[in-house]
């Protein structure tokens, strides 16, 4: 995918246009394609991601100015259906504004130090970090330490 290409999927998301009508614009890659080249490159992914957010914004702002437009009983059930998919996905892809749960990120130290012997000597440790994080991953296996 060229750079020209990569800025116009990337505007155009950032405008609220969902990339599998993007991508069927003739001189644009395939979402296959666009899909491909994110698996194969980190900085493209969180470039179509955050864009896909900005995205989210823009929508939202067009429902503000879209309910100031006076509309039929048959539009308002259309549009209440429209914008209710737009709060949805704004609580997907934008989760840390919109989202219902609060994430929290807990960083700790997993560091376990174990020494024997007489104070003055030297300390003998061994570290068991691998094997902490095997435990925190499967809390059901009681085996013993390796070493």
């Amino acid at each position: 995918m060229d750079p020209k290409q990569t800025n116009e999927i990337i505007e155009r998301l950032e405008l609220g246009e969902p990339l599998s009508k993007i991508t069927r614009d003739k001189k644009l890659p395939t979402a296959s394609t666009v899909y491909k080249y994110c698996r194969d490159n980190e900085e493209l992914h969180k470039r179509i991601m955050n864009a896909r957010q900005t995205g989210v914004w823009t929508l939202l702002d067009k429902i503000a100015e879209d309910m100031e437009i006076p509309k039929t009983p048959q539009e308002t059930h259309f549009l209440r259906e429209k914008y209710s998919h737009i709060r949805w996905l704004a609580s997907k892809l934008a989760s840390n504004v919109f989202g219902d749960k609060i994430k929290s990120e807990i960083k700790q130290d997993t560091t376990l130090t174990v020494t024997w012997g007489i104070p003055e000597q030297t300390i003998k440790t061994i570290d068991v970090s691998e094997r902490v994080e095997e435990i925190q991953k499967n809390p059901g296996e009681r085996d013993t330490l390796p070493g």
